[in-house]
């Protein structure tokens, strides 16, 4: 049997500098296959369309395919019913990826995401090697969480599906 397939998480606010990481990655990628799995919120995919726009992902390279944008909310309150699907057809192809990024939405809180990968369907072929939260170092030393705190507070009265608390602070 092959070696489980890496999955890493990619968390933090909006703005805070997750798809800027994904396409230094992608850009980067030391000829492995990278899967990505983006949380967008809304019908227009920016997130996936900066990261299909980035130089290694032209129409000819298989890079493309895979990019999966999933646009219902948050994906920690929707991980049955749009995650595991997702990831039951990206393992489908497990010959064809060497890893898997997921990036968040800017509310998603990671433990349910990654407690769905000890469900038996996705725990005997994909492991979780990391969770990566990045953070908006500018707004953190200017005593915020995000640059745009209203932004952020218009994502989460956007979202329909967003069924947990969790309410911003101000760091210390």
């Amino acid at each position: 049997m092959s070696t489980k397939i890496p999955v890493t998480v990619i968390t933090g606010f909006l703005g805070s500098g997750k798809t800027t990481l994904i396409r230094h990655l992608l850009q980067n990628n030391q000829g492995r296959k990278i899967a990505v799995v983006v949380n967008e919120f809304g019908e227009i995919g920016i997130d996936g369309e900066l990261l299909r726009s980035c130089q290694v992902c032209d129409e000819e390279n298989e890079v493309v395919s895979n990019i999966i944008e999933l646009n219902n909310g948050c994906l920690c309150c929707t991980v049955q019913e749009e995650f595991f699907p997702t990831m039951q057809e990206l393992l489908k192809r497990r010959d064809s990826i060497d890893c898997i990024v997921i990036e968040t939405s800017g509310l998603a809180l990671p433990q349910p995401l990654v407690q769905a990968f000890r469900w038996q369907e996705i725990r005997t072929i994909a492991t979780v090697d990391g969770v990566i939260t990045v953070v908006d170092c500018a707004a953190v030393a200017a005593g915020t969480f995000a640059s745009d705190i209203n932004a952020v507070q218009a994502q989460r009265q956007a979202d329909p599906n967003l069924e947990h608390e969790t309410p911003p602070r101000r760091t210390i």
